[in-house]
């Protein structure tokens, strides 16, 4: 029976229930609640309860902090940070980390695609010539005894002359070619590489036709360097490779494999077991092939602060010349890791290519403006104040050139499929040879013994010879 109205009464057996509700800490329901009360007031047991859990989530944050080593918290720390300096910073939440790490990270494999192969590609070599040999045994570095050129003839022996038309096309690659070299000291043959990963020895005579083909890069080459007996020579490729091949036969050497991309090369000039390679990681590697050791390296130089992007050795070998993407040329003694000078200014540009004069007193840089620029090869190794060669586009490539064998002209294509022919001295456009319309000329090489023979290459893989 209540008692009063607006108020029950309860059983015996209520009434412990309650009183056993009371001595856990918790409120009786007859009484009234903090939120009928216009939410001003806590009662005993929310309070206590608040303090439970803010105790609880705070040992629980203490707990967490401690339990990693510093080691691990460092390593923490770098995964949720981004690769670069402007990476975003990931959520604290360590199952959400996981969950979307997961669904980001894991490849997915859509239908027609084909998974890339971690192993190194399988090296094979095929010749394409009528014979390897003559009746003597002589291979096909031997030059040719029925070609009315003397092979032997020194730079500067001879005067060169203006090529006029275009004398042959070789097929060259499918798809742009990315290299082209002479053979050293003959020029008989020239090397050719591709975007196809394909590297060919081209006939300068006879029939002009394709005499062997290198296959063992599974992605565009990226520079070549024939040893200064031309028995062997390197091919640098964006897998990530460097292989050394056999001229002759075709047959693998060495092979090299690298995190970086290997971008340009050069053999010593009086050591074919001496090889410097340019990586995109602004290091300079020194192999020397017959070491075994940390696979050859015998010296790393690391002053540049980008990717390299020529390189080319002084005639004696006892010094090099380097050029990378932070816009200076170095010039290094052999092996040691100290430049000996550093050519930079405000206004300079990278420079993709380097080439000596047949004098030996000078080289020349193309440069990202559109200009050759020349420097002196003796202390203090300036540039040319009033020596450049203009009027052709090249910004944005990796454009090659060529100086004449007897120095007197500078050959150098652009972006519109023209050849471009100077003056040494006088820095004069003399000739502007037509190739394709619309052709990007990057490769650009003068015979070492003919007076007036140009190969040039590019973007549609045909191999232009002028004469």
């Amino acid at each position: 029976m209540a008692l009063v109205s607006g108020y029950s009464s309860s059983s015996g057996a209520d009434s412990d229930d309650a009183v056993g509700d009371l001595t856990s800490g918790q409120v009786a329901t007859t009484q009234p609640t903090g939120q009928q009360l216009g939410g001003s007031i806590f009662t005993a047991a929310s309070k206590r309860q608040f303090e439970d859990t803010s105790f609880a989530i705070l040992t629980d944050s203490i707990k967490k902090r401690h339990y990693f080593t510093k080691a691990e918290l460092k390593l923490r720390r770098k995964q949720r940070k981004g690769t670069g300096p402007w990476g975003a910073w990931e959520s604290s939440n360590s199952e959400g980390e996981s969950e979307l790490a997961g669904v980001i990270t894991e490849p997915v494999a859509l239908q027609g695609d084909e998974q890339e192969k971690d192993s190194v590609a399988e090296e094979s070599s095929t010749f394409y010539g009528q014979a390897s040999g003559d009746y003597l045994g002589r291979g096909i570095l031997h030059p040719p005894a029925d070609a009315s050129v003397d092979f032997e003839k020194d730079p500067l022996s001879f005067q060169c002359y203006l090529p006029k038309r275009i004398l042959h096309v070789y097929d060259g690659h499918d798809r742009g070619t990315t290299a082209l070299e002479f053979l050293r000291k003959t020029g008989h043959l020239f090397l050719s590489g591709g975007n196809d990963g394909v590297l060919k020895i081209w006939d300068m005579y006879h029939e002009r036709l394709l005499l062997r083909d290198y296959c063992g890069h599974r992605k565009a080459i990226s520079a070549t360097s024939f040893s200064h007996d031309n028995v062997q020579f390197a091919s640098s490729s964006y897998d990530k490779t460097v292989k050394i091949w056999d001229t002759e036969t075709g047959d693998i050497i060495n092979r090299l494999s690298f995190k970086a991309t290997p971008n340009c090369m050069t053999f010593h000039p009086q050591n074919k077991e001496q090889l410097l390679v340019g990586f995109s990681d602004s290091k300079i590697r020194h192999f020397d092939l017959r070491v075994d050791k940390k696979d050859g390296v015998i010296q790393i130089y690391d002053h540049h602060l980008a990717a390299i992007n020529a390189l080319r050795y002084f005639p004696d070998g006892s010094k090099f010349i380097s050029s990378s993407d932070d816009k200076s040329i170095r010039i290094w003694e052999n092996q040691i890791n100290i430049p000996i000078k550093q050519i930079s200014d405000t206004d300079q540009y990278p420079a993709p290519w380097i080439q000596l004069h047949p004098e030996h007193n000078q080289f020349a840089a193309q440069s990202m403006d559109n200009s050759i620029y020349v420097y002196s090869m003796k202390p203090k190794y300036k540039r040319h104040p009033r020596k450049a060669f203009r009027g052709h586009k090249s910004a944005g490539y990796n454009s090659m050139f060529d100086i004449a064998p007897d120095g007197r002209y500078v050959a150098a294509g652009d972006t519109s499929g023209r050849l471009f022919i100077w003056d040494w001295k006088t820095t004069k456009i003399l000739r502007q040879l037509e190739t394709t319309k619309g052709e990007t000329l990057k490769q650009v090489a003068w015979s070492p013994q003919e007076t007036s023979k140009i190969i040039c290459s590019g973007k549609s893989g045909k191999i232009f010879l002028f004469d």
